[in-house]
């Protein structure tokens, strides 16, 4: 699992058969441990839509979480557009 944070924090947006692929495992154990971070407090489900509102705020601004929308910061240069899910690692 620590493999699995670590590509989660490193940025880039990966499917969860690219995660499975990179972490030489099946989509299922990819999913397994992603249910049991998410339950444990350790990672949360981020969810983009084509028109760049956000389920989350992020920490480093003050855009995302007044607005409901995504930061510019916070996109990419051609928004997320059908991104589906990813995952952010909880800071505490």
């Amino acid at each position: 699992m620590e493999e699995l944070i670590g590509l989660l924090q490193d940025g880039k947006s990966r499917t969860l058969e690219m995660l499975a692929s990179e972490l030489n495992t099946s989509m299922e154990n990819v999913k397994r441990d992603i249910v049991f971070l998410e339950r444990a407090g350790l990672i949360k489900r981020i969810v983009f839509s084509g028109d760049g509102k956000a389920e989350h705020s992020c920490t480093g601004c003050t855009g995302c979480g007044t607005s409901g929308k995504a930061c510019a910061g916070c996109m990419p240069e051609n928004g997320f557009q059908n991104m589906g899910v990813m995952w952010e690692v909880v800071t505490r």
